[in-house]
């Protein structure tokens, strides 16, 4: 719940893009991810989306939790993964942060795990986000399909890898 309204709050929704708006990404999430994560030391990612796609400067912003609980945000550059920035926040209460240290603890399956789990050939991971469900850790994958631009949500289990629920963003 404290995850999804810091990451729920975004300014664009790259899910309601044309995909042709996302030629200028080149960087995957993936390594979008592996990027981010190096960034902070010992760091897990919690959150990955891509900001800007239409633009020619696409933006990878991700949430990275350090070891303490503390969470940092690191934009990299979607046509060539430069950091762009790496700050702190935003900041959470100690319950907040309490939550997602034990989601993360709970967690097995690692994001990019869930994204190419829920990713088929030929759609576009443009979010990726670690939540709850029933107080059960979940990564909630947003893809883009390139051929008919079809939006969807796939709820991961982050315990087992299984496609738990598919919906229309």
């Amino acid at each position: 719940m404290v995850l999804s309204l810091l990451v729920g709050c975004g300014r664009d929704d790259p899910l309601n893009e044309p995909a042709e708006r996302f030629q200028m990404v080149e960087v995957d999430d993936e390594r979008a991810i592996r990027l981010s994560v190096t960034e902070v030391t010992g760091g897990e990612l919690v959150a990955l989306e891509l900001k800007e796609p239409a633009s020619d400067s696409p933006v990878w912003e991700s949430r990275i939790a350090d070891q303490e609980g503390l969470l940092h945000t690191v934009r990299l550059g979607a046509t060539r993964g430069e950091v762009l920035e790496t700050s702190s926040g935003p900041n959470m209460t100690d319950s907040g942060r309490q939550h997602m240290r034990q989601r993360l603890q709970e967690a097995r399956i690692l994001p990019g795990e869930a994204a190419r789990e829920a990713a088929g050939t030929g759609e576009i991971v443009t979010a990726v986000r670690l939540d709850g469900r029933d107080g059960d850790p979940v990564w909630r994958v947003s893809v883009l399909g390139v051929a008919d631009e079809s939006a969807t949500v796939h709820v991961v289990d982050a315990r087992t890898g299984e496609v738990l629920e598919r919906h229309p963003a």
